[in-house]
């Protein structure tokens, strides 16, 4: 391996990346549209989208899209062993919790307590499991409504009201996420004007020392790199 970079992102996660950013993209446009269909803004999407009905077919196009690669997504996770690396990576532990409290106490601290990083940062793992259960709730209320006349049919018209209330909000509650925190905090914060691992799937080994000790000092440990 490079002793100045390391593989952060194959091609395989880097694809799966970029297909949930464009569904995401068109899911946004063409929800925006719909839940704000009176605005000038909302207007202009629909005309430039041919109208209603082509809308309607984009918004279901991203959400096959969204549903399949994140199918593939959790199959990836569960059968591959990269994946199942990343899984074990991705996941929150006991010591995240204590990450976030340190985090509460800088706020107001003077004196600012470093945080351990792993492969991932506390904050980007809640940003994933934030997403994820929130694609996951997204796709089921979809699924719902899409089928209307059976949903009502099985259950009653409250029941897909209150769908469309948990699809539609939560949906701006996921892009916040990724618009504001996501966006700011990886391509932001440490990395302006962005970080470009999730193109090229490559990190310096300088910026993984000093935003992921831990992660580095694993694989030191393990000879995957040599200490610098």
């Amino acid at each position: 391996m490079d002793n100045k970079q390391y593989l952060r992102f194959t091609l395989n996660e880097r694809i799966q990346h970029m297909i949930i950013f464009l569904t995401f993209v068109l899911l946004f446009l063409t929800g925006f549209s719909l839940k704000y269909g009176t605005t000038e803004t909302a207007g202009f999407l629909i005309r430039l989208m041919g109208g209603m009905e082509n809308r309607t077919l984009l918004h279901r196009i991203g959400a096959i899209g969204l549903m399949a690669v994140g199918l593939y997504h959790i199959l990836y996770m569960l059968l591959t062993a990269r994946g199942r690396d990343q899984g074990r990576a991705i996941m929150l532990r006991k010591a995240d919790f204590g990450n976030i409290a340190t985090g509460m106490k800088n706020l107001f601290a003077r004196t600012q307590t470093p945080i351990s990083a792993g492969r991932y940062t506390t904050r980007q793992k809640i940003q994933y499991w934030l997403v994820f259960l929130g694609s996951a709730s997204m796709g089921v209320s979809g699924l719902l409504m899409w089928f209307h006349d059976r949903t009502i049919a099985m259950f009653s018209k409250w029941f897909w009201d209150l769908m469309l209330v948990i699809h539609s909000q939560e949906s701006m509650l996921i892009f916040l996420v990724i618009l504001i925190w996501h966006l700011y905090d990886v391509h932001l914060r440490d990395a302006f004007p962005m970080d470009g691992s999730w193109l090229h799937g490559r990190m310096s080994l300088d910026r993984l020392k000093q935003n992921h000790p831990a992660e580095y000092e694993r694989m030191v440990k393990e000879g995957e790199i040599k200490d610098a």
